[in-house]
């Protein structure tokens, strides 16, 4: 499992640097996010194409619209994507792609989802966001050591100007969130700490994806955001997969 960005939509969409790192090519944005592979939320709008040989949807955050396409070369994605009518809440998990005149995002995993998975992935994203940001401060102070930063910076023409714009844009996705439910903004379970005990539990036996899955679905995440969070723990190497369908701890 790869690492995964989650980045709202307004700044995606600014994105029009494709670098190498890594090993991997993705999308630079403004704030130092390299966008590989991503998690996004948001509602479906509106979709348009042909379900028999391509669709894109509008999938819009509090921020702005990603773009979601799937074609008949993944077959699969294009019927999961064609048959979820608008509007509805979806997660998708996919490869963010440059090249037109704005980004896209192609599926390797979509599923409709509520209100609360939509809710849990903006505060989630506004936390990663604020830590690119002060990254980006700390660079422009001539502090720390982060070359994503640095190299935002020098394409982007990044300013303390540009970096209040985005802290501004990701408040403003917070603004959606019910003021009076407490419990919509506090962080709740730690999905990556249940799983991680789950895992220091199994041992040097490993414990079966589809295990991870169901311990994840009973504290009331989606298969998306279970592997989201496995993908996370994987990066920091807290686990490993040392065969398909197999996750151990380190």
């Amino acid at each position: 499992m790869e690492a995964t960005a989650r980045v709202f939509a307004g700044e995606l969409g600014k994105a029009t640097r494709g670098i190498h790192h890594l090993g991997e090519d993705c999308l630079l944005t403004p704030a130092g996010a390299c966008v590989h592979l991503v998690y996004l939320v948001g509602a479906l709008t509106s979709m348009s194409g042909d379900a028999r040989t391509a669709v894109t949807a509008r999938i819009a955050d509090p921020t702005g619209v990603f773009l979601v396409r799937a074609t008949a070369r993944e077959p699969e994605m294009l019927a999961a994507l064609a048959a979820i009518a608008p509007p509805a809440f979806v997660a998708v998990l996919g490869y963010a792609e440059g090249g037109r005149k704005e980004p896209t995002v192609r599926p390797l995993s979509v599923a409709q989802v509520d209100r609360a998975v939509r809710d849990r992935w903006l505060i989630r994203t506004a936390d990663r966001t604020a830590a690119r940001l002060e990254a980006l401060r700390a660079r422009l102070r001539g502090e720390g050591d982060d070359p994503l930063a640095d190299e935002a910076i020098a394409v982007y023409a990044v300013t303390q100007a540009t970096v209040e714009e985005l802290r501004a844009m990701a408040s403003r996705a917070l603004e959606v969130l019910p003021a009076a439910d407490a419990a919509a903004r506090s962080p709740g379970v730690d999905l990556a700490a249940v799983l991680l005990a789950r895992l220091e539990a199994g041992g040097r036996e490993g414990v079966p994806m589809e295990d991870l899955l169901a311990l994840g679905a009973k504290e009331g995440f989606s298969k998306i955001e279970v592997e989201e969070a496995l993908a996370g723990l994987l990066e920091e190497g807290d686990c490993y997969m040392p065969r398909r369908g197999l996750i151990r701890i380190a």
